[in-house]
C-alpha cells in the first residue's frame, strides 16, 4: 500500500450535510440540488434518505442550517438515520437560528424586524428562510432555542450534548452551535 493510499484511509470522513452552496475543503459536500449558485456538491442525494453510505463510516457530520428546513417530527428520525453513519463517538454538528435571539429581535422592533428585506434578517429570516431564495426548499419549517435542540438530539441518541459557539453563517447570536457524540 502506497503512502497516499495509507493517508486517505488514515485522514478523518467528514459529511456536510445539506451543503446548499457551502463548498467546503476537507468535507465530503452533499444536496439534493445538483447547483446552487453555481456550487455542486460532491455528492447529489437527499439527506432524508442515505441508506446508500455505509454504517459507521464517518468521524463527523456537520449540518449547517439544515435541520430547521425539515418539521419538527421528521427531526428526531432524521438525526436518527445520520447517527447511523457516524463512526462511534463521532460527532455531529448542528448550527441553526437561535429562536431566542430572532424573538428578541422582533420585540425590540417589531416595525422594523418584522420586514422581508435586510430588517428581517436578524428575526424574521430565522424563523422562516430568506425570502430571496424564492424557493420552497429554503423555508423554515421549525425554529428551535439551543435547550431544544439539545433535547432532540439526546432523543435520537446522541450524548456529551452542548452548545458551542457557531462558527458559519452570522454565528452568534443570531445562529447556534450544538454539538453531540455518537455513543
Amino acid at each position: 500500500m502506497g503512502m497516499s493510499t495509507m493517508n486517505i484511509s488514515e485522514s478523518p470522513i467528514k459529511l456536510n450535510l445539506g451543503c446548499g452552496d457551502k463548498i467546503l475543503d476537507g468535507y465530503i459536500n452533499i444536496d439534493i440540488n445538483t447547483e446552487r449558485r453555481s456550487n455542486k456538491p460532491d455528492i447529489i442525494a437527499d439527506i432524508r434518505d442515505l441508506k446508500t453510505i455505509k454504517t459507521a463510516i464517518a468521524d463527523e457530520i456537520l449540518a449547517v442550517h439544515v435541520i430547521e428546513h425539515f418539521f419538527y417530527w421528521e427531526a428526531v428520525p432524521l438525526l436518527t438515520s445520520w447517527r447511523r453513519i457516524l463512526k462511534p463517538n463521532g460527532k455531529i454538528i448542528l448550527e441553526c437560528p437561535n429562536l431566542l435571539h430572532a424573538c428578541k429581535v422582533l420585540l425590540d422592533n417589531p416595525n422594523k424586524a418584522s420586514r422581508p428585506d435586510q430588517n428581517g434578517r436578524m428575526s424574521m429570516w430565522p424563523l422562516y428562510g430568506d425570502p430571496n431564495w424564492k424557493d420552497p426548499l429554503m423555508c423554515h419549517k421549525w425554529a428551535y432555542t439551543p435547550e431544544s435542540l439539545m433535547n432532540v438530539l439526546m432523543e435520537a441518541g446522541f450524548t456529551n450534548v452542548k452548545q458551542e459557539p457557531a462558527q458559519y453563517k452570522l454565528r452568534e447570536p443570531r445562529d447556534m452551535r450544538i454539538t453531540g457524540k455518537n455513543q
